[in-house]
């Protein structure tokens, strides 16, 4: 009888085999690659900087263990569904230029091969990625990004977990209509505008105007300037002569810094600076204004009431991991919408326990987020047919001697905060004489 003969690696096969293995089937996925494009130099240099931290942040969430963080992929290693995969920011610097940003965006995906694109932090750019983005058909996010148009237009693989600027600008103006009821003044008569040139402040200077026409305000000016503008003495001049009891105010850090030292030199301030968006949400801004009480006084829309976010026991966990990657700089509200967009991100290629595009999109519709899973203040993550999430909501806080922002509407949370408000505007003279705080 002919003897058959077994070689080692034939044994080798059928054990591979017994086990469920095949040569063939494609290897467990060990990351996933998420493009992260940041503009971390260039005029919104400041901004993406504290994306890179929050995006740094939310990383370190999902792949290492936190067993007491109740926050989306919190405790645990990786996203479970997927072996424990870690996940990957690809980052990239698009240097602030529209043009470099949908370059970078291509090279991330056929490069690269990111399944998602988060990025690029700023309404203008973003909306020069989603026709790119749109054509290979992988999902985009910018949660930070809050021009209405985003939205708007139906993409179907763009998505926002943030609130847009109808809702932060209708913040400011509800609560401009009801202070005179709750103890405010009732001589505000005037408004001016003051906003950039590109997407998210004309957007919201639109906004503006049609909620001032609407509660009866006089718009006694109403200026654009060229993002990037190195003096606004001109424009200061302008609105000084203008005189508004209230300025309406939409510039993104650089811009606000001229302003300000434009607007000493003139010794002009009104009775109300009121903004949404822009330097206000800058905590690096924020934090420069202690050398000089610069922003004490202002009025502004926040998706969150941080004096009172920050005492809850996730957000306090979380920033102490934001601390790591900021040099010790607390999350402000940008970071603080940037790292919920994320930890959302990664629930829904968890529940999707796939890469496909295709799984990802089913997930993010499927969205059921609840407050309790979040350090935000929104009433929860779902999305709407045009993938805005319906849920986010806005408060209104104002900058206090001590350089912090206090909560003043809704009222509500006002009365839980405490605060006394500072009116009218400090002027110039009074700021240099306070105590500047530590």
């Amino acid at each position: 009888m002919r003897k058959l003969r077994v070689t080692p690696a034939a044994v080798l096969l059928l054990l591979l085999a017994a086990i469920g293995f095949s040569p063939s089937a494609p290897a467990a996925v060990q990351e996933i690659l998420v493009g992260e494009l940041l503009p971390l130099t260039g005029n919104f240099a400041s901004l993406g900087q504290q994306y890179l931290w929050a995006g740094q942040t939310a990383e370190d969430i999902v792949n290492n263990d936190y067993p007491g963080l109740q926050v989306p992929l919190g405790p645990g290693k990786g996203f479970p569904s997927l072996g424990g995969a870690a996940l990957k920011l690809v980052v990239r610097d698009d240097q602030s230029r529209g043009d470099l940003a949908r370059t970078l965006a291509e090279q991330l995906i056929t490069v690269n091969k990111v399944v998602w694109l988060n990025g690029d932090g700023t309404s203008g750019n973003t909306s020069l990625l989603q026709p790119v983005v749109e054509g290979f058909g992988i999902p985009l996010s910018c949660h930070p990004c809050a021009s209405p148009t985003l939205t708007d237009k139906g993409f179907k693989w763009f998505w926002r977990t943030g609130p847009n600027d109808r809702t932060m600008v209708a913040s400011v103006f509800s609560f401009l209509k009801e202070w005179p009821d709750h103890g405010g003044p009732r001589d505000l008569k005037t408004i001016a505008l003051f906003s950039c040139d590109n997407l998210f402040c004309q957007d919201n200077h639109k906004i503006a105007t049609e909620l001032a026409t609407r509660d009866g305000y006089q718009i006694v000016a109403s200026l654009t300037t060229k993002t990037g503008a190195t003096t606004l003495a001109s424009e200061v001049q302008r609105l000084q002569a203008a005189n508004p009891d209230i300025l309406f105010l939409v510039q993104y850090p650089p811009e606000t810094t001229v302003f300000q030292a434009d607007a000493k030199r003139a010794g002009w301030t009104p009775k109300v600076i009121a903004t949404s968006n822009g330097a206000y949400y800058d905590q690096t801004w924020l934090v420069a204004q202690k050398a000089t009480n610069g922003a004490a006084g202002w009025i502004g829309s926040d998706t969150t009431a941080i004096d009172l976010a920050s005492q809850k026991t996730a957000w306090k966990q979380v920033n102490e991991i934001y601390k790591k990657y900021s040099h010790g700089q607390d999350m402000g509200e940008l970071a603080m919408r940037e790292i919920t967009g994320l930890l959302w991100m990664a629930d829904v290629i968890n529940r999707a326990k796939s890469v496909d595009p295709a799984a990802l999109a089913r997930a993010a519709e499927e969205t059921n987020m609840s407050p309790e899973q979040m350090i935000i203040d929104y009433k929860g993550v779902k999305f709407d047919k045009n993938h805005q999430n319906e849920l986010a909501t806005g408060v209104v806080t104002q900058v206090g001697w001590d350089d912090q922002k206090h909560t003043i509407w809704p009222w509500d949370l006002a009365k839980k905060a405490g605060y006394t408000m500072l009116h009218p505007n400090p002027s110039w003279a009074e700021r240099d004489a306070k105590p500047k705080p530590r």
